[in-house]
């Protein structure tokens, strides 16, 4: 008798977890379509601004949401995920990377990931990634894929740093706090090196003009549409100038100063 009742336990206890077990197949299934519905009225733009993604292997939502300049909670917002982990096959919705045009850029000496992206206004995941770079190493004369921006002088711009040079006499020459400029160039001492690119921030001016001559040591004339115009130069730049006078340059300048010629 004990051994029948035992028995007769153990089938509702069995038929009992069946119960519960489809019940909450039910309800997570109930719970997905819910959630997907959500995620279609709430957030309608998901699959307009989003691609489908198929998760390869040693992926990880650190490295989606650095591919795709996004944030790990975007992605996870997105895809309604409760964890940071994601599987092999998953299919994941993804941003759209925003479109650019691109220009070729060909390598400089002192040019780096950072500066060009700095000088760009873009990011070096979005370099890295339109020139398939495996590393942030970049060589003399390469030439790169570089987005443009419509306005360039309102990004700032690249200054080769001469003998003399030092952090506080080019921020003063170009009107920019010494701070802001260690900052926007990831500094972490005051000392430059010859050669070296250095971000200049802040709008620069463009204007095509013919080399006149060297004022002085440190000025340099100009001229712009019968116009004559002086800007500052670094000590003992002046002769390059001098040597290059009636040649037609594209000039960019900041603050009254020279930050380069093409």
């Amino acid at each position: 008798m004990d051994t029948i009742q035992k028995s007769r336990r153990e089938r509702i206890s069995i038929e009992k977890k069946k119960a519960l077990k489809q019940r909450n197949k039910k309800l997570t299934v109930a719970t997905t379509i819910g959630a997907l519905s959500a995620l279609l009225l709430t957030n309608g733009a998901a699959r307009a601004c989003s691609a489908e993604y198929t998760v390869k292997k040693h992926d990880t939502l650190y490295s989606l949401a650095k591919k795709y300049e996004v944030t790990v909670d975007q992605i996870k917002e997105k895809n309604l995920l409760t964890s940071d982990k994601i599987y092999t096959g998953q299919t994941l919705l993804v941003p759209h990377l925003e479109k650019h045009d691109v220009n070729q850029y060909s390598v400089q000496r002192g040019d780096t990931l950072y500066s060009l992206a700095k000088r760009y206004n873009t990011s070096i995941a979005y370099i890295k990634q339109l020139n398939k770079l495996n590393s942030d190493q970049i060589k003399l004369g390469q030439t790169l894929l570089i987005p443009v921006e419509q306005n360039k002088s309102n990004v700032g711009e690249l200054y080769t740093v001469v003998p003399g040079d030092t952090l506080w006499g080019v921020a003063h020459r170009f009107g920019v706090k010494q701070e802001v400029l260690a900052k926007s160039n990831n500094l972490k001492m005051d000392m430059l090196l010859i050669g070296q690119n250095i971000f200049i921030p802040g709008k620069a001016e463009v204007t095509e003009a013919e080399i006149i001559g060297a004022s002085d040591k440190f000025t340099v004339e100009f001229k712009e549409n019968g116009k004559t115009f002086t800007l500052k130069v670094p000590y003992g730049t002046s002769s390059y100038y001098q040597d290059n006078s009636g040649r037609i340059v594209t000039v960019i300048h900041k603050n009254g100063a020279v930050i380069s010629t093409n």
